[in-house]
């Protein structure tokens, strides 16, 4: 290896040579990849938090960049449309008709668009899974005539795709080698991706005019079917007739037609009939069945070719079949040598690929060569997939969940916090990024503390990730106390004081006697819920006769800002009872907890050398090079070794990428299976996700229940319950969905959350994601009054900033009346919250904003000055806040609005004071 400075590849993480064109050990062209400063897109966010970091290529409409999801750490590939064409109408249309297409589809085989829309300089962005392989023209020009069950294989999975793109009336119109993507798979074979919808067409029957108009023709003129040549209307037949000429070329390494120009390889398409195969290509001796069925996928005629991407796998499926009716073969020898065969470079023994050329230097390539054609299976779909993987899985055991290890100074800090906990309430948290092992060390904690008599209590975010209010002090009230999950009677509030009670009544919303909810400040409600909590303690510790009690609250980051001011309150004011209360949340949270609590505990990964012995000891094959800084996080650790099993090497370095490869690889219908249920939530059964899961058949949903149980991405709760098996890759998996069908599965999940009578910030965030934005900002502006009236400053900016995010998107897509008014509205609030938690430079930036999107004069361009007054009050630039107030007390008496005059004479008596 040279000795000269290395770069990461951004595919797989690999130390390359600044000289390397490709990675030498995935085949990435990093050559490709620009790091020019002065691209004023790199390092830029784009709407939803995905960061540019480098220009990986550029196509007919767009630039092509490698980007993060900053929310995740996930690699992201982000298409930008050419600067010059935003102005044109018909591209710009074209490349909305191209992401609301291409999100519609939700198969293995096909790239995923999970996001789209326009930023504030007009740019137009489509967000894709970033993909890991070489396209198909690639492999075939490097590795030569490639197998015939190879290239059945290539084409079955390409067919799956079209399959799903047909069902839902959408035509590639541009199918060709260069957007079929191809990453190897461990178990042989290659794993298929089909991109590139760019000239995709909804068949509309109605009333929309057309955007690529009769007689205006698209595509690549060598794979371009007659009637699309002709400009004619298209079904899903002229996809057929491009794979017939995909199959053509990677049988006989040539076009069935070329010619000088692109108008006279049209013209050929129209009228000259194509060759046959096996007249090209003699010495590769074609096997009848197949030549026959590329000529028939060739016809001028429609009618004579497959009618539908199945048919035409099921043909390719029997065709094989007669082929290897005969003895194998075509074995070809393995090859080992360390310069590169295509261009004569030295390479390292380990390397995949050559670091000058890109060319397959590994023994996995010839091998696939020669052992595919070997076996009885014939079919590469991703449900044979995962049978072959579960196979060769068989090679090595690995034992679920991985043994709790390198946690032993953890464990003591958190006894030692136990033992402080001995007449009054101790805090403790334990703080790590996601997938660092808080939920797991927490766990063993407390069957640890169980075991010694303590009462244990576990609490946490709602089912639905929604921060519904007070769910986590409510479930932790009940538990506590032993009261029914309604809260019981007030006979059941036995010794409550008259604050504790009518904290009761509030939290589990109890009609009766009880002073009226109305009638209590925000403070007065948040003094209440505290005070039922610490009722709840000291029930407890009657109970248990004054033994200790532990009360846990995972995931504090997740959980409503209610519960999170009642646990913060009853460490403040602690009553005088042996307990410990210990929260796990990320580093970047601040729960706002007294300073008398103790530091938190700063949870890392695992040094690389002690995870290098953990995986040997599973029995893998091979032990991946690992490094980290900050060591290596164990839920990496557990994927990896997953990973290892399903798809062998070549794991991606980031924690979110290795969940993301895995998820994309599921089978279709467990894919869709788990996507329901990370809709969903933890509370999933059969019942609740079958609405989202369209005409599912029974044995479908069991199956794809099964496939996930297999692979260890739900767990089955103690009460029948059916949830993912970590927060992060239910993250993970909502991010991967597909925009468009997630816009649809929340919109199934919100009729269905309707009528089971779900809490409405669970209906609010199901209709935020279904983009049904009326109905999403009303319930969003009844959650925020919400939040107000119970002390929860956090839970009212959250659901003002949602609110105006959302309104913020209208604007481009276009499907709110008025959504300059929403946008207007939302920022107003939202600087007034800001304001009133004590944020005054985000208050004041929202403010502005809002001031320029309003008229010279009127009601909200009074209300919006009178909140930068505040503001300005706040910041003590007194001079600023009268004069704001000033003008705004003007706009506010020409209107005659006068309650806004009564309630900004309130503000400037507070300034004046």
């Amino acid at each position: 290896m040279s000795d000269s400075p290395t770069r990461p590849c951004p595919q797989c993480g690999y130390a390359c040579d600044q000289t390397h064109k490709f990675c030498p050990s995935c085949g990435f062209p990093i050559g490709q990849i620009s790091k020019d400063t002065d691209d004023p897109l790199i390092g830029r966010t784009l709407p939803g938090g995905y960061v540019i970091l480098e220009l990986v290529g550029v196509g007919g409409m767009g630039r092509v960049y490698r980007a993060e999801q900053t929310t995740l750490g996930r690699t992201v590939a982000v298409k930008i449309v050419h600067p010059h064409l935003v102005g044109e109408e018909s591209a710009v249309a074209r490349f909305i008709t191209e992401a609301r297409a291409a999100s519609r589809l939700n198969h293995p085989n096909s790239v995923g668009v999970i996001d789209f829309g326009k930023t504030s300089d007009e740019q137009l962005y489509l967000v894709m899974e970033f993909l890991r392989g070489r396209d198909l023209a690639r492999v075939a020009y490097e590795e030569g005539p490639l197998p015939f069950r190879r290239i059945v294989d290539i084409l079955k999975q390409t067919l799956a795709a079209l399959g799903e793109a047909h069902h839902l009336e959408i035509i590639h119109r541009d199918l060709k080698p260069e957007n079929i993507i191809l990453e190897p798979m461990r178990a042989g074979g290659d794993f298929v991706k089909v991109v590139d919808f760019g000239l995709a067409k909804m068949r509309q029957e109605a009333t929309a005019p057309s955007i690529t108009s009769p007689g205006i023709v698209c595509g690549t003129p060598e794979y371009m079917s007659p009637e699309q040549g002709r400009g004619d209307p298209l079904d899903p037949r002229s996809d057929l007739y491009a794979v017939g000429v995909v199959l053509f070329q990677l049988l006989t390494g040539r076009l069935p037609f070329e010619a000088e120009s692109p108008t006279q390889v049209v013209l050929m398409h129209l009228s000259k009939a194509p060759p046959d195969p096996r007249q090209i290509a003699p010495d590769r001796k074609i096997p009848r069945v197949l030549a026959d069925l590329v000529l028939r996928a060739l016809s001028k005629d429609p009618e004579d070719r497959p009618r539908t991407a199945d048919q035409f796998t099921n043909e390719l499926t029997g065709a094989m079949l007669q082929i290897e009716g005969g003895p194998p073969s075509g074995r070809t020898s393995t090859q080992s040598a360390v310069r590169c065969p295509k261009c004569g470079a030295m390479n390292a023994l380990t390397q995949k690929f050559c670091g000058e050329c890109g060319n397959g230097i590994s023994m996995s390539a010839p091998r696939l060569a020669g052992t595919e054609l070997q076996g009885p299976k014939i079919t590469q779909s991703s449900d044979a997939v995962l049978s072959r993987r579960a196979n060769k899985s068989a090679e090595y055991r690995v034992r679920f969940p991985l043994p709790l290890v390198g946690r032993d100074d953890d464990l003591a800090w958190l006894e030692d916090r136990r033992n402080d906990a001995r007449t009054s309430v101790c805090a403790a948290r334990v703080v790590g990024d996601s997938g660092m092992g808080k939920t797991r060390l927490l766990r063993e904690f407390l069957l640890i503390s169980a075991a010694a008599g303590d009462t244990v209590v576990v609490t946490g975010p709602d089912p639905a990730w929604a921060e519904v209010g007070y769910y986590a002090v409510k479930k932790a009230i009940s538990l506590l106390a032993q009261l029914p999950t309604d809260g019981g009677t007030t006979r059941d509030w036995v010794n409550s004081s008259a604050e504790a009670r009518q904290g009761l009544a509030d939290v589990y919303q109890t009609q009766g006697s009880l002073r009226p909810e109305a009638r209590l400040s925000p403070d007065e409600r948040r003094f209440a819920a505290a005070e039922a909590l610490r009722w709840a303690l000291t029930r407890a510790n009657e109970r248990s006769r004054g033994r200790r009690i532990v009360l846990a609250v995972d995931d504090l980051q997740s959980v409503d800002g209610s519960s999170r001011n009642a646990f913060a309150d009853a460490i403040a004011e602690p009553p005088l009872l042996p307990v410990l209360l210990v929260g796990t949340h990320v580093p970047e949270f601040n729960p706002d907890w007294p300073t008398h609590a103790a530091p938190p505990r700063v949870i890392g990964g695992l040094p690389a050398q002690m995870v290098t012995k953990l995986i040997a000891s599973s029995g893998a094959p091979s032990s991946p090079s690992l490094s980290g800084g900050r060591g290596i996080a164990p839920l990496y650790v557990d994927q990896l070794l997953r990973f290892m099993k399903e798809h062998g090497s070549g794991a991606p370095a980031r924690l979110a990428d290795i969940i993301s490869l895995r998820v994309e690889r599921l089978p279709a219908d467990a894919r869709r299976v788990l996507q329901a249920i990370a809709i969903v939530g933890d509370d999933s059964r059969v019942a609740t996700i079958r609405p989202l899961l369209l005409q599912a058949e029974e044995s479908r949903v069991e199956e794809g229940l099964q496939v996930l149980r297999r692979v260890g991405m739900i767990d089955d709760t103690e009460d029948g319950a059916i949830r993912t098996s970590h927060p992060l890759l239910r993250e993970v998996v909502l991010a991967t969905i597909p925009a468009a069908v997630r816009k649809e599965l929340h919109g199934l999940a919100a009729q269905a959350s309707e009528g089971r009578g779900a809490a409405i910030e669970v209906r609010a965030m199901h209709e935020v994601h279904a983009q049904n934005a009326f109905e999403a900002l009303i319930l969003l502006e009844r959650v925020s009054a919400q939040c107000a009236s119970r002390g929860d400053t956090a839970g009212l900016v959250m659901a003002l900033r949602r609110g105006l995010e959302l309104a913020r998107r209208e604007l481009f897509r276009g499907e709110l009346d008025d959504p300059m008014h929403a946008v207007l509205i939302f920022s107003r609030k939202l600087g007034e919250a800001l304001a009133l938690s004590g944020a005054y430079i985000d208050a004041e930036g929202v403010l502005r904003e809002a001031l320029d999107m309003v008229g010279p004069s009127g009601q909200d361009r009074a209300r919006v000055l009178g909140a930068l007054a505040h503001v300005a009050h706040g910041r003590e630039r007194r001079q600023e806040a009268q004069a704001y107030l000033r003008e705004a007390l003007e706009l506010a008496n020409r209107s005659n609005a006068h309650d806004l005059v009564s309630s900004l004479q309130d503000l400037k008596r507070a300034i004046a004071s």
